[in-house]
């Protein structure tokens, strides 16, 4: 019997066909995920084009809206850098010319950094110094470089885990966390008088928001802050935040204009480009079978045999923008894998004229010089480059640092046209292009797959758009239909940024450098005027004032036992419940055989039946007449409301307390801890092992707790790298041979992770849990001892970028290693020793 084709529109879950435009055919095979397999191509690549009916479509619903212009500035604005400067940027400017701090809230591209640049020229002029922070060690190396060339290498410095270069310099670059520390230890120069946040709605990080919180509150009162964010909803309340913290008006200066307006699409290669609304309405027609043979022969000539929807390649929508002149692109993906995959999709394609060829060439050669033999040396450089003369690059955080600096500085020269990135490339860094896209719309965040906030999109869609070059900037989503659901298709122009929240959150580090290092008045200063507190504080005074207005309004009085347990009403119901439980147990308790699921549910129903009587236990005996009862419920009716919002402010002002009481007695069980364990005196002054933790910022309570114990003088060198390696390594998968490498680790080692174990019962469960794994140690010592990195990568299955990650975060905690043990000659250069094992060519190339 034939199955009837109409049940294949079931609302469930659908097969996808796949298939691909004529440049580069890509062939699925059976009964596996849809992977484009590319043919390797010996002749010369062949120029990207559409299909002449993909490109028909792309043209026919590519409609660009009518859009308002940015206000012009004023025409007598000055000029800097060659560039005349927008009104934003003038107010920006002036507050910053009469001393007070600033914060600026603009779209990616409208012109943030060149205010940061204009303190720093003014600060040279002056003669002053300043300090410019970011979040990434790219964006610090970008901002250090640029300054060089602007400045002269004498004049700048430059501060982050892996360099330190120049530090008494006028001008120095540093990652946060430097200035964090340089804050919590009180090594501010005095000099300093301006510190440049940029980035700084990253205080919604929740693993580094509470550094940017620490800068901020320990910023010492004669030096100003210039804030650089993205557009948030609460960049005043920042603000104001600020302003308390520091008893100073802190001015806010907002563009919410962009210069390149944005078109926003999704893209889906039967219907072409078109709204969501438009991708959603597809989608639920093609769920409607056939009215009849013609619409089903129809259906058939359009999506194949079969009539499904057929799935959008990344290759239709690039071949199309291609086609349209539509670039450089940058197409966003959640995988490293998938940017490496769809890059080398275009293999026997090429995205460059013949006459553009030389060029991207000799630029290429220029590039290798430059970055010398360590870019060479990459294994991964070959592939990139066979990319690069085709116009084509990927880019993510898997990739080895020098040959993501060679993919940017190509970018950079316009020899790339499409670029396969993941989200990191969106921060940070600014390379804008013709257009953006996107791959889809849902993203896994280490738990679960969810759909992106307006925050990540338009972040990623603020790099659409060259400003003097495009009058619109395109963003365009590929329309996957794999697991429909209406919220997979959001209208991204109504969806705006997220308001930033406080992540702050305290380490031992922090405690015993504030403890020791700061006053009293300071210390209550962070713990009471951290953002946290800040923004409880305000949610507590919101819900006072409902609790007033609801106070002002005429209500009936509520009855005394109104929504309490002595109320007939509810004793009734709880009455009846306990019978209910109690019938159910006597059934169950005759039955002579019990499955396990059984006598759970008779553990449940027990559990609860105890609750119900202690609940019943004592209550009084009240009764209510028909003529009470009515009375009382049309009481409750009519102050349902009133009473709802009552208890949501009574329970939000207990909520805000809770959270602000949580910050000031975690801090005070870390003192008490570290009282107990020798690490602080009991009136606050640091011990020996105080000392030591203080200098350290990465499982600062175990490291210590290895030098105490005599470990890091009995292990060797390589040994003592291990360990670090250890510290540093997250938790994760490992194959079977590395966990069974991390079984069979040297004595000392084992002695590490005995220690580990102590530390951690120790530590009580609220405070910061110590970190270690052994499969770290493993990995460490293959890595310094392997003849070949080669050797390395392929027994420890890592992405070269991860593993040179790896290692610099490694080199970061010896070196910190290093300063806590300044005074020990032997050790210190046993930590030396170890660091110099570490650094590999492979790991310090690019640094």
């Amino acid at each position: 019997m034939k199955k009837n084709k109409s049940k294949i529109f079931g609302p469930k879950k659908r097969k996808q066909r796949s298939t691909s435009p004529e440049n580069g055919s890509a062939k699925v095979r059976k009964g596996k995920k849809t992977v484009a397999e590319v043919p390797v191509h010996d002749g010369a690549p062949r120029p990207v084009k559409a299909l002449s009916r993909d490109l028909s479509l792309f043209k026919r619903t590519y409609r660009l809206k009518k859009v308002q212009k940015p206000p012009l500035s004023n025409p007598q604005n000055p000029f800097f850098k060659g560039l005349q400067l927008d009104d934003f940027q003038v107010e920006a400017v002036n507050q910053l010319d009469q001393g007070y701090d600033c914060l600026v809230a603009a779209h990616t591209g409208n012109g943030k950094t060149l205010i940061a640049d204009y303190l720093v020229h003014k600060a040279m002029e002056e003669g002053r110094q300043i300090f410019y922070t970011a979040p990434i060690k790219a964006l610090s190396n970008q901002k250090y470089r640029d300054y060089c060339r602007a400045y002269g290498e004498e004049k700048v410095g430059l501060l982050t885990g892996d360099h330190q270069i120049n530090r008494q310099a006028a001008i120095i670059v540093m990652t946060t966390e430097i200035f964090r520390n340089m804050l919590i230890e009180k090594d501010v120069p005095p000099a300093l008088s301006h510190v440049v946040f940029d980035e700084i709605h990253y205080l919604n990080d929740p693993e580094r928001g509470a550094v940017w919180e620490e800068c901020l509150i320990l910023l010492p009162p004669q030096v100003r802050l210039l804030g650089l964010s993205a557009t948030v909803p609460n960049i005043d309340e920042i603000a104001s935040w600020l302003g308390y913290v520091h008893q100073r008006p802190v001015p806010v200066v907002k563009y919410l204009h962009r210069h390149v307006p944005l078109e926003h699409f999704y893209y889906q290669k039967d219907i072409g480009l078109g709204s969501a609304s438009d991708m959603i309405g597809f989608w639920n027609e093609m769920q409607e079978p056939p009215k009849d043979l013609a619409e089903q022969n129809n259906r058939e000539k359009r999506f194949g045999r079969n009539g499904l929807i057929g799935m959008t390649s990344h290759r239709y929508l690039i071949s199309c923008l291609a086609s349209m002149e539509l670039v450089p692109v940058i197409y966003f993906l959640f995988s490293r894998a998938g940017c490496e995959q769809a890059a080398s999709d275009w293999l026997g394609n090429t995205f460059l004229h013949p006459q553009e060829e030389e060029k991207v060439e000799q630029s290429l050669l220029e590039i290798e010089e430059k970055l010398g033999a360590g870019l060479a040396r990459s294994t991964s450089w070959k592939t990139m480059r066979q990319l690069l003369v085709r116009g084509i690059a990927f880019h993510h955080a898997g990739m080895p640092p020098i040959v993501k600096q060679a993919v940017e500085e190509a970018f950079g020269r316009g020899v790339v046209r499409v670029l396969y990135a993941t989200e990191t490339f969106a921060v940070g860094i600014n390379y804008p292009v013709k257009t953006v896209c996107i791959d889809t719309t849902t993203k896994f965040d280490g738990k679960s797959f969810r759909v992106m906030t307006g925050t990540e999109y338009h972040q990623m869609a603020g790099r659409a758009g060259r400003r003097g070059m495009d009058e619109r900037g395109l963003v365009i989503v590929r329309a996957d239909y794999q697991y429909f659901s209406e919220d997979r298709f959001p209208h991204w122009p109504e969806k705006t940024a997220e308001a930033i929240r406080s992540h702050f959150t305290l380490s031992f580090n922090s405690v015993v450098n504030l403890a020791v290092h700061h006053t009293e008045e300071q210390v209550n200063k962070i713990l009471t005027h951290n953002f946290k507190a800040y923004q409880q504080t305000r949610e507590s005074e919101r819900a006072r004032s409902t609790m007033e207005k609801l106070t002002a309004e005429a209500i009936p009085p509520r009855c005394s036992v109104q929504g309490e347990d002595a109320c007939p009403t509810n004793r009734q119901a709880l009455e009846k419940e306990l019978r209910k439980i109690l019938s159910k147990l006597k059934t169950w308790g005759q039955q002579e055989s019990k499955s396990d699921r059984l006598r759970r549910r008779i553990e449940l129903a027990e559990e609860r039946k105890k609750e119900l009587q202690s609940r019943l236990q004592d209550l009084p005996k009240l009764r209510c007449n028909r003529q009470d009862r009515l009375a009382c419920q049309q009481r409750n009716s009519e102050t349902k409301s009133h009473n709802r919002s009552w208890r949501i402010a009574e329970e939000k002002i207990a909520r805000a307390q809770t959270r602000i009481e949580e910050i000031s007695q975690s801090y005070h069980q870390m003192v008490q801890f570290l009282v107990e364990h020798q690490y602080l005196t009991a009136d606050g002054k640091m011990m020996p092992r105080g000392a030591a933790l203080a200098k350290l910022h990465v499982e600062e309570l175990l490291v210590t707790e290895w030098l105490f114990e005599g470990l890091l003088y009995r292990v060797n060198e390589v040994e003592l790298a291990a360990l670090m390696g250890g510290v540093v390594m997250e938790d994760g998968r490992f194959e079977q041979h590395i966990i069974h490498g991390a079984k069979n680790v040297s004595e000392n080692l084992r002695e590490g992770a005995d220690i580990f174990k102590r530390v951690l019962d120790m530590v009580p469960p609220k405070l910061p849990q110590p970190h270690f794994r052994l499969e770290g140690c493993w990995l460490m010592k293959l890595l310094v001892e392997a003849p070949e990195w080669s050797t390395f990568l392929a027994m420890a299955n890592m992405a070269e970028g991860d593993a040179i990650a790896f290692a610099r975060r490694t080199m970061d905690v010896l070196r910190q290693l290093s300063r806590a043990v300044a005074d020990d000659e032997n050790l210190r250069k046993k930590v030396g020793q170890a660091q110099e094992l570490v650094a590999r060519p492979e790991v310090v190339a690019g640094l």
